[in-house]
Formats: structure tokens, sequence, C-alpha cells
């Protein structure tokens, strides 16, 4: 589940003032955010919340507040489930991988997997991984939404919509080319060079007593999955700090060539017009906003910002960054009514208003 301008990810009012798009936290705002946030947590039943703030592309305040669990405590040990915010640091795996030259965004993938359910049709010689990072498979999000089984909805490349199906596709691509698990390959590339140690998209020994559990209003907890497959489209186990880690690794540029990156923040189909038909505040659409590869982009008038947002039954998650103030912000919740805190929390924080007026949940 997703909110960007998919509506998958969103944002924005053109006309708005350079102080009303980029905000400039007080000197105070963390303080006040510790007094503020268990408040919120009670006012909107969420048991728990893990926050990390970036600021001139470093991390600069990180904690987490409320339950992990029905007994314990959250702690900045805590493992939440990203939800969609894992497809941007797949895209960053194979943007990696790229940039090493073991991989092409353009180089067909059938020669390396090939799913059953379309193996007879010829539009799949034409998928590329270029397809899946900018969500122009063809596919719909889940197969469950086409009976079942895998299928084109219309040719790959000709038009946006999200799918998760397609990351679980690059995955398999990848899984079979370079002949490793796909969590065996994101922990080389991504995860050891930047020191992501809680990072996984698979169950690890030792997770049963991190895991956030997942909480549904009147105190209704549910035992969190074992996540045994990794899909690249969500499954992550992560805390926030070290999600923020990967921000900062972006921010930085690292690992990534500039013609990639180049190409990982150009606008692949613009959304303009869907954002203006789909938003309860159409006004707010820059005229430039759609998936680069893995992120959604949104070209306000006085700032970029880059960002994703996920959502299971009951996580919620943001990741948001600006590369042009070096702020970001993740967020992570594991209560169903989440958004109404991440929201708040990013507004807090001086994230973009305009981004913040199209994601925020609607009264």
């Amino acid at each position: 589940m997703k909110r960007f301008f998919l509506l998958l990810i969103p944002l924005s009012i053109i006309s708005c003032t350079q102080s009303r798009s980029i905000q400039k936290p007080t000197k105070n705002i963390y303080s006040e955010l510790n007094d503020k946030i268990p408040k919120w947590l009670k006012e909107y039943d969420i048991p728990g919340v893990s926050v990390t703030s970036i600021e001139e592309g470093k991390i600069v305040w990180s904690k987490t507040f409320g339950m992990q669990n029905e007994n314990t405590k959250a702690t900045d040990s805590t493992l939440y489930l990203s939800a969609s915010i894992a497809k941007p640091m797949t895209a960053e795996i194979f943007l990696r991988l790229a940039s090493e030259g073991k991989v092409n965004l353009d180089e067909s993938m059938a020669k390396y997997w090939l799913d059953p359910d379309i193996a007879e049709d010829d539009r799949a010689k034409l998928l590329t991984p270029r397809h899946v990072l900018t969500h122009q498979t063809g596919f719909k999000n889940w197969r469950r939404m086409t009976g079942g089984k895998l299928q084109f909805e219309w040719n790959p490349g000709t038009k946006m919509g999200y799918s998760g199906e397609g990351f679980l596709y690059l995955v398999k691509y990848l899984e079979n080319k370079l002949k490793k698990p796909f969590n065996q390959i994101a922990k080389e590339v991504l995860f050891i060079p930047e020191e992501m140690h809680s990072a996984s998209y698979v169950y690890q020994d030792g997770f049963d007593n991190k895991m956030a559990w997942p909480y549904f209003p009147n105190s209704v907890w549910q035992e969190p999955r074992k996540v045994e497959n990794a899909s690249g489209a969500g499954g992550l186990r992560i805390t926030t700090q070290d999600y923020a880690k990967f921000v900062v690794s972006i921010l930085n540029n690292n690992r990534v060539s500039s013609q990639l990156r180049k190409e990982q923040f150009t606008i692949s189909l613009n959304q303009f017009e869907h954002c203006r038909k789909s938003s309860t505040t159409p006004d707010a659409c820059p005229k430039n906003l759609g998936f680069g590869l893995g992120w959604y982009i949104y070209d306000f008038k006085n700032e970029r910002v880059i960002g994703h947002t996920g959502a299971n039954a009951a996580e919620r998650t943001l990741a948001v960054f600006s590369p042009d103030t070096k702020k970001g912000l993740v967020v992570m919740s594991n209560g169903s009514n989440g958004n109404h805190i991440l929201f708040k929390i990013a507004d807090a924080i001086g994230i973009n208003k305009n981004f913040i007026d199209i994601e925020k949940p609607k009264k």
C-alpha cells in the first residue's frame, strides 16, 4: 500500500513562497518533539514511532517512542517493517551493481528470469530493470488483482502503474544472474558499506525480540510475520537510523556513477495531470513530478523533494529528503493510524509543506 502520487507519492503549491515550502527547524524543535510525540501517540491510538532527522546531509537527531509490543518498550534497536520504502533501497542496490558493470538498466530480464504466467507472452522479452524501477512494467500492483495470475495490462514502457510485482520480478532476475540470494547481494553492496547493521530483507535469528508488532486500534496486536523470501518491494526490517544512513549515502553520492545518479533523479513520465485529478489539494501539484528510478520526485517552484511512503495493514513509513537543502527525515510506526503522526513530525521538523499537504491523511 502507498500514497505517492501514484497516488503513490505526491505534493506542493506552485505559487507558494520560499518561507512556506522550505522551513528550518527552530533550535528547540527536537526538545519540543520529545514532549509532543508521546501525546500524539496517545491522541491517535498509535503504539510507537521511530524518528531520524537529517540536516546538512548528516544525521542530527534520532529517537524512538512508545511500545514495540504490548509488553515491551520500543528502543533504538527496535526493527520496524519498512513496507514500500524498501523499493528505493532495492533501486539503489541495482544502481550500485550497474555502476560496477554487473547489470544493465536496459537489458532484457528474460534471459535470467521468465515468470511462468507470462512465458508465452512476447512482451515478457521487453521487460527491463528500468521498467521496474520507473513502475512501467505493465503489471498491476499484485497478481491477486488479476485473478492470482501475473499478466500485462499494457505494454511495458508505455504507461506508469505502481507495481510491487515488478520488484519481485527484478529480484528474481538479480538472484538468477548473480547466483546469490538477494539479501546477500544487499549486504555486499549496501548494508555493509554503509554500516547498516540492522537491515535485512528476510528474517534473521535474533529478530524475535526486536520486531515491532503491528497494532490496530482498540488494543489489537498482531504477531509480526517472518519474511522468508526477499521481495524487494517490502519486507525489509530496519531501524530508522540505518535507513537514514542510506539516505545520507545518496546525498553524498556514494558508489553510484554520476550518470546513473542523474538518471535516478530524472522524471520518467510526468504525472502532473494525474496529480491534479487525484489530489484533494490539486493546486499543490508541481508541474513536474513522477518516478525516477525507485524514488518519486517532486519539482516544486523553490525546492526539489524526493520521497516515498509505505503502508501495510498496520505499519506506516515515510522517507523524504531534499538534495537542495540536504534535509531529510525517516519515520516508521507500527500502528495503522501511524500516518497521523508521521506527517505531524514532518511538519514540525520543517519538511516541505506542500509535500505534507498532499501526503498527509484525509480528515
